[in-house]
Parts: C-alpha cells; sequence; structure tokens
C-alpha cells in the first residue's frame, strides 16, 4: 500500500511539474512563438512515459525537444492557425446571413468542423510519433481519425471529464489540465497507431501466404 502510494504521489508530481514547464516555456516564447514547441515537448515525454521510459530526466527531454522542434512546429502551429482563421471566418460569414442557401451550408460546415476539431487533437500526437513532413502529419491525421472511431469517442469523453472535473474544482487545471490533457489524447491516439500497426501486420502476413 505504501508503494502504491509513493507512486501516485511520484507521478502526480511528475504531471504538475509537466504542466508548470509547459506554462513557462510557452510564457518564454511570447505565448506566439512558445505555444507549439512547448506543446510538441510535452507531448513527446508522455509518449515517452506511455511506451514505458518513465525515468527520462524530464527538463533535459523537455528544453532538447523545444530547442530541435521549435521552427517545425511552429511551421505546422501557423499552418493549423490560418485553417482556424479561415473556418471561423466561414462560421461568421455563415451565422450572419440570412440567405437560404448559406443557412441550409450550416450543416455540411459543423461536419467540418468536427473533422477539423479531430484533426487538431490528431495532429501534434502523429507529429511526435512518426518522424514525417508536416503534409504527411495532416494526411495521416485524417486517414487514423477515420480508421479509429471508437478512439476517437475515447478521447473526447475523457477531455470533456477533465474539463467538468476543473469546473469543480479550479486550481486543479492550473497544476495539470495541459499534462493530464495531452495524456488523454496521446493515449488514445497510440491505441489507435496500435490499431493501425496491428492492420498492417496483418495484411502483410496474408501477403506472404499468398
Amino acid at each position: 500500500m505504501t508503494g502504491f502510494l509513493y507512486r501516485s504521489c511520484e507521478w502526480i508530481m511528475r504531471f504538475a511539474f509537466l504542466n508548470l514547464l509547459w506554462i513557462v516555456f510557452t510564457l518564454l516564447g511570447f505565448i506566439i512563438g512558445g505555444f507549439f514547441p512547448s506543446t510538441i515537448a510535452m507531448f513527446t515525454i508522455i509518449r515517452k512515459w506511455i511506451i514505458g521510459h518513465s525515468d527520462l530526466p524530464v527538463l533535459h527531454t523537455f528544453w532538447t525537444t523545444y530547442k530541435k522542434e521549435w521552427l517545425k512546429s511552429n511551421l505546422l502551429g501557423v499552418l493549423l492557425l490560418a485553417a482556424s482563421s479561415i473556418i471561423y471566418l466561414e462560421y461568421t460569414v455563415i451565422n450572419n446571413s440570412t440567405h437560404s442557401f448559406l443557412q441550409l451550408s450550416k450543416y455540411p460546415f459543423f461536419l467540418l468542423v468536427i473533422l477539423f476539431t479531430f484533426l487538431l487533437l490528431y495532429s501534434i500526437p502523429v507529429y511526435v510519433h512518426y518522424n514525417i513532413t508536416i503534409l504527411q502529419v495532416f494526411k495521416n491525421s485524417v486517414l487514423i481519425m477515420l480508421i479509429n472511431p471508437l478512439n476517437n469517442i475515447v478521447m473526447i469523453l475523457g477531455l470533456v471529464l477533465v474539463y467538468y472535473i476543473g469546473q469543480i474544482l479550479p486550481a486543479l487545471p492550473i497544476l495539470f489540465g495541459g499534462s493530464v490533457s495531452a495524456f488523454i489524447i496521446m493515449w488514445t491516439c497510440i491505441q489507435s497507431f496500435k490499431h493501425i500497426e496491428r492492420k498492417k501486420d496483418a495484411l502483410a502476413t496474408i501477403k506472404k501466404e499468398e
């Protein structure tokens, strides 16, 4: 029992420390230039925790990843922010229009918003898990999202739970909001990645047998 409590406290401190690093390094980049490198660094560490590297040096790994991925991650961020801005402008036009055609376009537009939301959620896990180009990040994110609808639901339910707990205990998002949310997203994404790998292995086995 004592060992369980010790390990629990240790992981609580790890998530709190990682969340603090995420906030500090985001601010060091004046938010605009620091958010995406800091987020990539946080997801990188959480990915390593999930796959079994629980004893890695958190600060060193965070700082190394932050520096290494600063330019590429900010390019990813610029593209995501540009797409988000376009979607927001479209929403404003549709919402303020009285034209019947634009009013009818609300329904496919909301579907687009849902798909884009999942693209946002998958893009950073895909970025840190695979060594691929930014264009491939977007392509793979869409494919993985469409192939794994059950994991999408699990991810959203987990994030909604974090949100409501944060409403009940407002101090928790400051201490754990970013790191815990990143863990939920990364964990569900890794399950999707594993599912795809199993499918690939099964297809490869079938081809060999043929």
